[in-house]
């Protein structure tokens, strides 16, 4: 199976970070992708697979092509990392199902991790093709002890952009999904 578009989180965070600039419509970057799935199962079926649910969250049935105790590496048609511990059950070769969320490298895998033994080539050249920032309402939330901030995910919301500000977007705390898809090649 091939995946040639994905849709991903990017918190202004990772850009405010000095780890990529500003991301604009059209624009092409060469990108490792991360994944948190601690909801996956062990699977038997043997065919994967990729279905959007809804922002950046998946449903894959995926092979394990990478396991260490800290990092371990999936392949659903795209090759993602999660940099925790896998599940006891997880062994390369094993193969998993699920939901996902996925996301643009912040730097884990970009300055460390694709030094690892055996840690295969996540880097995929992508084109962005849509720029959404979250627009959903911020609450005061005074449940915790302090009060504090939250998306009230009631009224979730997206706007278009042409690009990326992670410092200026929601006062500096923008959440993007960017719209990707593969570069074809030169």
């Amino acid at each position: 199976m091939q995946v040639n578009e994905l849709v991903v989180g990017l918190n202004s965070w990772i850009i405010q970070d000095g780890n990529y600039g500003d991301f604009q419509v059209g624009e092409s970057y060469k990108l490792a992708l991360e994944f948190n799935g601690s909801a996956l199962v062990h699977s038997s079926t043997r065919v994967m697979q990729c279905e959007r649910k809804h922002a950046s969250v998946y449903n894959v049935i995926a092979e394990v092509i990478f396991a260490t105790p800290e990092v371990w590496a999936i392949d659903f048609g795209i090759k993602v990392f999660c940099e925790a511990r896998p599940p006891r059950f997880v062994r390369s070769g094993d193969w998993v199902e699920g939901e996902i969320w996925i996301g643009v490298d912040p730097f884990f895998y970009k300055e460390r991790l694709h030094r690892a033994t055996g840690m295969p080539d996540l880097f995929t050249d992508w084109v962005v093709s849509r720029v959404r920032l979250e627009t959903t309402p911020w609450v005061e939330d005074a449940s915790a002890a302090q009060k504090r901030l939250r998306c009230n995910f009631e009224h979730e919301a997206w706007v278009d952009k042409d690009a990326t500000d992670a410092w200026a977007d929601d006062e500096g705390r923008g959440d993007y999904l960017l719209s990707l898809s593969k570069s074809a090649p030169t």
